[in-house]
This record gives structure tokens, sequence and C-alpha cells, in this order.
């Protein structure tokens, strides 16, 4: 729709742009497997144009896990040495931190030998046999000429995949010749007009933007607390400023997104257990400049400039372009104040949390000393105790999903283990 602040086009494109600034590699087999996979489900003609865009953002997905458990910069390594770490990781992912965990089993078992496949139950065992093939035929053609024997999908059909992905694989490739595609950029601009063609609900837009969050705490849960809590304190200040409905959705989306950058940032650094050196603070810095250049071009303007101006000071004094009060928005202050108070109040790795009056205290010297906004400090300084019961309640809805991730993990992971011994 002509008015809508977040198109579907627009998740699609900052998705990809963040999986290409986080890890290439997965992004590119990622997105080649989602094409293959597309493809076959097309040809089956069984499913909408919406089904088929959220399938697609699963096989784009299928091996996000491997940023988890790493994979030493080959991917096809990824792929056929120990594939159960990442493969339960991407599972537990999707299932709990994002808008399609009803198809969340097609990614923990996309790398079960279909033989198995009698042993588990799987509500979309034809999706995920589609999944692992296109799956299969990537690692093929990057692998071409090396160890994978020409006559594989011959010999291994009904062992390692189903024989039907296969004649659905051929199925389409003849009604479409979608390989020759992949030779060029072609097959990118298919994907991005499939994109085109739907309308996620605003709650979808929602939670496929937390859920690219939530993928940085596969570096540093810290990060991701941060940002949760920025976000909250930010619409609760716009709530009590009174701000336009509009305006708090730029609020959401600009704060939602405003650390994006971070997920190219050392881990040596975003955890650090100590104040960082100067050399390591200009490194930090530059997770504003990364922010913008994801989001730049994608998302309004309004959204991208709360998202990059959160650490500009009223004086000029802040980064990453000194700007002054003059050039900086109701909107882009109150981020500004949200992300303070959220690093204040919250732990990290050099410092507990900050008693309230001290966040207080600390609030008041800097609006008085002209750096951020009075009157937003008036209303945090009024409202501290709602505002921060509010966030608590969400955080430890977070932090139980966390939990219940981890101890996932373990058992299932176990049980592959168990079940190639």
């Amino acid at each position: 729709m002509a008015n809508e602040l977040i198109t579907t086009s627009n998740i699609y494109e900052v998705v990809r742009r963040t999986l290409g600034v986080m890890d290439s590699k997965v992004l590119s087999h990622g997105e080649v497997t989602a094409y293959i996979f597309y493809n076959m489900l097309k040809a089956d003609g069984m499913y909408t144009d919406m089904e088929l865009a959220e399938y697609t953002l699963v096989g784009m997905l299928h091996d996000i896990g491997m940023i988890k458990t790493g994979y030493k910069d080959d991917i096809v390594q990824g792929e056929t040495g120990n594939v159960w770490a990442h493969s339960v990781y991407g599972y537990l992912f999707l299932k709990y931190l994002s808008p399609v965990d009803d198809m969340a089993e097609i990614v923990l078992y996309h790398h079960l030998p279909y033989h198995l496949h009698s042993h588990i139950k799987n509500s979309q065992l034809k999706v995920t046999e589609y999944l692992t093939l296109a799956d299969k035929m990537d690692v093929f053609m990057r692998m071409e000429g090396h160890d994978m024997a020409q006559d594989y999908f011959i010999k291994r059909a009904n062992i390692d995949f189903s024989a039907r992905a296969l004649e659905k694989f051929n199925a389409a490739q003849e009604k479409f010749s979608f390989l020759n595609k992949l030779k060029t950029d072609e097959y990118q601009k298919e994907l991005a007009q499939l994109f085109e063609r739907v309308s996620f609900t605003e709650k979808q837009k929602k939670d496929f933007l937390e859920m690219l969050v939530y993928a940085i705490d596969f570096r540093s849960q810290q990060t991701v607390i941060h940002t949760m809590s920025t976000k909250t304190f930010a619409l609760e200040i716009g709530r009590l400023m009174r701000l336009s409905a509009a305006d708090l959705q730029i609020l959401y989306y600009g704060t939602l997104m405003h650390d994006i950058g971070k997920i190219v940032i050392p881990l040596s650094i975003l955890e650090a257990p100590r104040r960082l050196t100067d050399d390591e603070m200009r490194v930090m810095r530059a997770h504003v400049v990364i922010t913008d250049k994801i989001l730049r071009g994608i998302f309004d303007d309004r959204i991208v400039d709360v998202a990059a101006k959160h650490h500009e000071k009223l004086d000029g004094t802040g980064y990453p372009m000194g700007r002054k009060s003059g050039e900086l928005s109701r909107l882009e202050r109150i981020a500004a104040v949200a992300d303070i108070m959220s690093a204040l109040h919250g732990k990290r790795s050099y410092k507990d949390s900050y008693k309230p009056e001290k966040v207080k205290a600390i609030l008041r010297e800097e609006a008085a000393a002209g750096k951020i906004c009075s009157e937003v400090v008036g209303v945090v300084i009024n409202k501290y105790e709602d505002i921060i019961h509010k966030y608590e309640n969400q955080r430890n809805d977070t932090m139980e999903r966390y939990m219940e991730i981890t101890r996932q993990y373990v058992n299932i992971y176990a049980k592959f283990r168990k079940s190639e011994s």
C-alpha cells in the first residue's frame, strides 16, 4: 500500500542487507537455496504468494545457526561436517524469535537423511524434503568438480533425500528454467518481485525486524537487551509526551533498529569486561554509520534518522556528524535520551545496573549541560518508576525465552548426535 510506512518489500530488503553485512557467505548460500526452494514450491502449485514469501524467508534463514556455531569461512564444510549444531540453533531461533515459528521444523530436519524420516513427527514433511534437496543442490554446485560425485543424486535418492523432491526439482527446472537465472542477478530480482506482490501484516513486519535484532544475540545478548530496553523506554516517553500514532511508529522502528550496525563490531569490543580504549571506541562508534548504511534507501528517512542520530548531542559534541539542537527532531531527541537511560539502567560487561537516583542525576546533569533534551529528561524523571516497571515485565519474558532456547538446544542436539551413532 502506498501509505505504508514500511512495506513487505522493505522487510525483505533489510533482512537481505543485514544478513549480507553479518555474513555474506551465509547470505549467498541461503539466497540460492531459497530460490531453488521457491521454484520447487511454485512448481508444486499448492501455495499462495504469501506462503511462498514466508517459505522463501525460511530458506534464506535456514543456516542462520551457523552465525552462532561458526563454520571456518567454508560454507561447504559447514554443510557437510557437523550439521546438527547449526540446524538446532536455526530451528530454535525461528521457533522462539520469529513470526514463522510454525515453519521452524523445516530447518530442524533439513539435514536429516530421508531414510530416517519415518522416525520423526514433522507436520511439514514434504516441504522439508524440498528444502533438503534445494540445500543439497546448492552445495553440489559449490563442490562440483571436487568431492561430490556427479551421480550423487541418482544413487542417493530415497536415502539422503526423497525421490519426490528430486522429481519436483526437475519439474520446476523444466517449467521455469530457473537454474539459468542463477548465473546472473536475475534470480535476485525474481525474489524481490515476489515480496512486492505480497503484504505482511503490521505485526509480521515488526516481528521480522525484531527477529533481526535477536540475531545479534548469536554474538552479544547484552546488545539485544539494550536494544529492547531502548525501544521500550522511547515508546513510553513518546506516549507520555502525547506523540501521534504515526510518530510512535517512526520511533518504534527507529529505536528497534538503532544498533543493528553492531552486528559487525568485534565481540571483544561489544563485550569487553572494561571500559574501551580510544582505538576500540573509534571502532565501536562506527556502528552508527553502519546502521545508516544498512537502513538508508530502504526505510523512510525519518526512521533512519532516529536510528542513526541516537548518539548526537544538542551542543554538537555527539557523533558521528556532530549535529546540533536545530538539526535534531523531537523523535531523535527522545531516542537519544532512551539510549542513555538504557545504558545506565542495564548491566554491562564492565558495570552493574545503576540505581534509579544515580540514573536520574546523570540525566539531569546531561540536560543541564545542554547535551540532551531537558523536556524529555523531565518526563523521564517524573515517570521513571513507571517506565522501568513496564520494561522489566517485557525483559523477563525475553529472558525466559532465552533460557528455554538454551535448555532445548542441549536436549535436541544430544538426540541428533545420538542418531548418528
